[in-house]
């Protein structure tokens, strides 16, 4: 029994004794928020999957503890009236959330390098609560094209890295990747799903819609000519003639028996008759590739949004003590 009871004693102990070491572990650590960047110019979508991936970078950081605190800094500014995110304000916000260390900044457009468009840049900073002083800033800037999540993955938490001078624990698009792979099951994602973090939806081009209206335009031209045809035949002498001889009971010349004594009758019917059915014909098509067109249009238009627009929202949570990953998916 009293070995039992010895037994028993120890072990208490040499958990005591782990939970105390953790408790210090987690003592020393700097608390470190990482407000939500500031988006300039609207791109809320782009502003908050940037920071999303910053702050799974922070979390995977030696010696920093991500704060839980998931709130922009736009709206941290508000809360303690600032104008500027100057060093001041920056004080009362990390004052406010008792955090010893803020990571955030800004997100805008600017005028794209070839001209076509616009790029991404974002002014990042890193703020240190016990000097009061932004240490460090950093400028990224990236194209559109490269605003996907699995880019974002890897700007995001190279940044980190850059700011805190210290490596992270797996670094790259490969630990990104892995790590919503890994969450496959509990987040019950599909392939196809997946494969928008590896490949960036395409956009449709409009160009087969432009093809289709300028068909449309070359139908309804000839639907038009057919009708000029068929108007000139009516004012050719011989129908004119042939429709006085046939006298004001007859509507048709041509549905009527024999010539009425004019020999170009029967050629002159037979290519109204012909251009009739061939005016008919051309309106269908004009208008069967008028609505094709209008459809590969709104086709294009609406890929162009998926395109610009991020269809699976993520919000990676990363670190030594956790892993995981939050996701909408957006039809």
């Amino acid at each position: 029994m009293t070995k039992r009871c010895g037994g028993f004693s120890l072990l208490v102990a040499v958990l005591g004794c782990c939970q105390v070491a953790g408790a210090q572990d987690e003592q020393n650590e700097v608390v470190v928020a990482v407000p939500g960047l500031r988006a300039i110019d609207g791109d809320d979508g782009v502003a908050n999957e940037l920071t999303g991936w910053l702050r799974a970078g922070a979390s995977a950081v030696e010696g920093w503890q991500l704060h839980t605190a998931a709130v922009s800094l736009e709206q941290f500014m508000i809360v303690h009236a600032c104008e500027d995110a100057t060093e001041d304000c920056l004080s009362k916000i990390a004052r406010g959330i008792a955090a010893g260390r803020l990571l955030s900044g800004s997100l805008s457009r600017v005028p794209a390098e070839d001209g076509n468009g616009y790029d991404f840049e974002a002014e990042l900073f890193y703020f240190n609560a016990s000097t009061g002083e932004i240490e460090k800033t950093s400028t990224l800037r990236f194209p559109k094209s490269q605003s996907t999540p699995q880019e974002l993955a890897v700007m995001g938490q190279i940044e980190v890295q850059a700011l805190s001078d210290a490596p992270l624990d797996d670094l790259g698009k490969e630990q990104a990747l892995n790590l919503i792979l890994s969450r496959e099951t509990e987040l019950g994602l599909h392939q196809s799903t997946l494969d928008l973090l590896t490949e960036r939806t395409e956009e449709f081009p409009a160009w087969p819609a432009a093809v289709s209206y300028t068909g449309t335009l070359v139908f309804l031209g000839l639907s038009a000519w057919s009708w000029s045809t068929i108007r000139n035949v009516e004012k050719d002498p011989a129908f004119q003639r042939a429709r006085l001889l046939a006298g004001p009971e007859v509507n048709d010349v041509c549905a009527s028996s024999g010539n009425s004594g004019v020999e170009e009758l029967g050629a002159l019917c037979s290519k109204a008759d012909r251009h009739e059915t061939l005016q008919w014909v051309f309106l269908s098509m004009g208008l069967a590739s008028a609505g094709v067109g209008t459809w590969l249009l709104v086709k294009s238009v609406k890929s162009k949004k998926r395109a610009d627009h991020a269809r699976l929202r993520l919000t990676p949570i990363a670190g030594r003590r956790r892993g995981g990953v939050t996701a909408r998916l957006e039809f």
